[in-house]
């Protein structure tokens, strides 16, 4: 017991942790054939982490079967280059349980509150969270704060704090809710054990000075997050500002267009020249006008040039 409890204080993610799209066809099928040449991109992109079938994956949206046949795609692609955190959030903790326990090699898990049927108390979820970890004890687990998608909105310092006896293997959350001072919060319990991530392109540079140093962002963010860091390191405010200000203007495109997932989507096909292809219903996708608008915007700032 003692040599587990070593093992999950010292798990700590490093560097940049990319949340990559679900690659589809035009029929809305998994497209595992690009799943190479999306992994050589995100090597350029100085990503380390990968966290799998997320949000921006659209997990919800794919089977049970299409998750395990993904991440399982991903880990084999990933060998020598990435680790993974792969996220088993599912609607009931059972489904989860089953995605958890799978011994497909990858190095961490991850899990939400469910979102029909929500936890009404810290205590209750705790208690489901605490379902979802126990399929697999021996892997590190990161309770995953989305509460703008979920709608549970619970003190997540205080999830920390009470869950710490209960869930052995819980190494941290991934917070990418918006509300910074949140994160904050959720620094200052068991620093030593806990580790937050950053979910929000919008807050990198605040996250950074607050010692939140790991983000979780979008495909194309990598190099971008890369150049601040290595500014921020030097102390170099004016250029680290700089990056943040990039990272700003490209969220004000995407807001501009609805913010969706479909636009991020939409986003990485222009920037990277991969095909990312169609997001799947009840989500749509931009219109071709649509598509040519966003990609003069994005031309006409420089930022991926």
């Amino acid at each position: 017991m003692g040599e587990s409890k070593k093992q999950f204080e010292d798990f700590r993610v490093k560097g940049c942790v990319c949340a990559p799209f679900t690659l589809l066809k035009d029929d809305g099928e998994i497209n595992f054939d690009g799943f190479e040449d999306y992994a050589k991109y995100l090597v350029s992109q100085k990503f380390t982490y990968l966290f799998v079938n997320g949000t921006l994956a659209e997990g919800l949206s794919l089977t049970l079967e299409e998750r395990k046949q993904t991440a399982e795609a991903w880990v084999k692609v990933a060998k020598g280059r990435f680790g993974i955190i792969l996220h088993i959030g599912t609607n009931n903790y059972k489904d989860s349980q089953e995605l958890a326990c799978r011994k497909i090699g990858v190095d961490a898990i991850a899990c939400f509150a469910p979102s029909f049927y929500k936890p009404d108390s810290l205590e209750t979820l705790v208690e489901y969270i605490s379902k979802v970890a126990s399929a697999a004890p021996n892997t590190p687990f990161f309770y995953y704060c989305i509460n703008f998608f979920t709608g549970v909105y619970l003190n997540d310092a205080k999830f920390l704090e009470l869950a710490e006896s209960k869930i052995p293997n819980l190494v941290g959350l991934k917070h990418s809710s918006r509300e910074l001072p949140n994160a904050h919060r959720c620094m200052m319990v068991n620093p030593k054990k806990f580790q937050v991530m950053i979910g929000s392109d919008v807050q990198l540079l605040t996250s950074l000075s607050l010692g939140i140093e790991v983000p979780v962002i979008a495909s194309f963010l990598g190099q971008l997050f890369d150049n601040m860091k290595t500014a921020f390191d030097k102390v170099d405010m004016k250029t680290a500002s700089k990056y943040q200000c990039q990272a700003q203007e490209i969220n004000t495109i995407r807001s501009e267009f609805g913010a969706g997932i479909n636009v991020a989507k939409a986003m990485f096909n222009i920037v990277s020249g991969l095909n990312a292809g169609p997001v799947r219903l009840p989500l749509t996708d931009l219109s071709q006008e649509q598509k040519q608008k966003l990609k003069e915007k994005i031309d006409s700032t420089g930022i991926f040039k």
